[in-house]
């Protein structure tokens, strides 16, 4: 509504949603490529809404830049809602991708149809304002993060057993 959307307007984007539901643990250790250790510290979901349920544990913080890192009170059976990179291309940075750092979490990532086009709102861009990003779809999206993430990444092989 804040868009100035019709409440419906995104539905036909998820008619066949790409859903992922991930346990994740992040080691607090830092990540060295060389030793073949990659940790995930602070960063944002590729993805347009993650939804992470919370117990009676901290662990997650979220950054604000004139803040700094805040600490996310845990409270048990809420969900904690971040926005993703997609929702800031769509929204042309007006909704910004929450960045965040963790140690445990559930977190289920909800995203548009793999083919769903992504580009600027109308309403988020003008001539002084324009698109900050080409438009794309919701799949080309996603796997662009995920190369641009795994770019320096060298799989060592694995020694046969024998």
């Amino acid at each position: 509504m804040s868009l100035e959307l019709e409440a419906e307007y995104f539905l036909p984007f998820f008619s066949r949603p790409l859903l992922f539901l991930r346990p994740l643990h992040y080691h607090a250790v830092l990540s060295s490529p060389g030793q073949g250790i990659f940790g995930a510290g602070a960063h944002s979901d590729y993805g347009m809404l993650t939804l992470l349920i919370t117990d009676d544990q901290p662990g997650l913080q979220i950054h604000m830049p004139q803040h700094g890192w805040l600490d996310v009170p845990p409270r048990p059976g809420c969900f904690i809602v971040n926005l993703g990179d997609m929702l800031e291309r769509w929204t042309n940075g007006r909704y910004r991708s929450t960045l965040h750092r963790e140690r445990y979490s559930l977190a289920a990532f909800l995203d548009p149809n793999f083919d769903a086009r992504v580009e600027c709102l109308p309403q988020c861009c003008s001539a002084d304002r324009p698109a900050r990003y080409p438009p794309t779809t919701a799949g080309q999206h996603i796997l662009d993060k995920y190369a641009a993430t795994h770019a320096g990444f060298t799989a060592k092989p694995v020694p046969a057993e024998g």
